[in-house]
């Protein structure tokens, strides 16, 4: 069955580009005909890409906007010749969209991807997401069977991972819509620090107890902590080369200034991560 990834927190700075840009090399990795969506009016994923978000504004065929009109958009393949990875791409003009009053506009990237048939094109959708809860990430929850939210382990984060976990039952409540799993990945962890680890703990001890209590329709689908991914100098250089991070350490091991044995881990940790989401 396809999966359909919503990659969301309601905090910026979280990582959940370079959440995206990852899943979706590893993806490809294992063979996976994959489908990135930038859902964030900011352009970050496409960005990332090395495109310049305005080239896909106004009329023209790869304007996300298209969605809200349920019109086609075509995506651009920035995978290698023998890979399918595509990349729909965002423009300012979608957080102007989606103020609108368009009936329905909640549900309009469902009805997109349904219409177009994208599950029978794509075995994995990944979509990115703004850093608040609004129309554009209510219309990624309702389009999606699995939800990813990355958590800074950091003092104040839980406070904002409760309150995306609150809107997000709200919204799959309201909807009757259910999801398979949520999945939370404590990102940006250093373990040399007290309040990494603290924060850390936290998020492992807490989170499952409050969806419990406080969230019945969340509680119904797989919910899984994963393994924290490290903070490390190699994702700020692996975006100066317009590459996820997985991508970077593969292909440019040898200008890497992580030790050998420390790469091999992060590598191993972030396959672990996409192998149990996706699987």
């Amino acid at each position: 069955m396809s999966k359909i990834i919503s990659v969301a927190n309601q905090k910026g700075g979280v990582a959940k580009t370079a959440t995206c840009r990852y899943f979706a090399d590893i993806a490809v990795a294992q063979e996976k005909k994959v489908l990135l969506i930038d859902f964030d009016p900011q352009a970050s994923l496409t960005k990332g890409f090395g495109f310049n978000p305005e080239l896909f504004e106004g009329v023209n065929d790869a304007n996300i906007c298209n969605v809200f009109n349920q019109e086609t958009v075509n995506v651009i393949n920035v995978g290698e010749e023998d890979e399918t990875l595509h990349l729909i791409p965002s423009n300012r003009e979608l957080g102007i969209i989606g103020q609108g009053n368009i009936i329905g506009k909640d549900l309009m990237l469902r009805k997109f991807i349904k219409k177009n048939k994208l599950l029978e094109v794509y075995d994995v959708i990944i979509i990115d997401n703004n850093p608040k809860f609004d129309t554009m990430t209510i219309n990624t929850i309702l389009a999606s069977n699995i939800i990813v939210i990355p958590v800074v382990t950091a003092k104040d984060e839980q406070e904002g991972l409760h309150g995306f976990f609150k809107n997000t039952e709200e919204t799959l409540s309201t909807f009757d819509h259910a999801i398979e799993k949520m999945v939370v990945i404590p990102s940006r962890y250093n373990k040399a620090t007290k309040v990494s680890k603290e924060y850390l703990k936290i998020i492992k001890e807490d989170t499952l107890p409050f969806i419990e209590e406080m969230c019945p329709t969340i509680s119904e689908a797989e919910t899984m902590i994963s393994e924290a991914v490290p903070e490390k100098v190699a994702f700020p250089d692996a975006s100066s080369y317009n590459l996820s991070v997985y991508k970077y350490l593969t292909l440019y091991s040898s200008e890497s200034s992580m030790k050998k044995d420390k790469r091999e881990k992060l590598l191993t940790t972030l396959e672990e991560i996409v192998k149990n989401v996706i699987k």
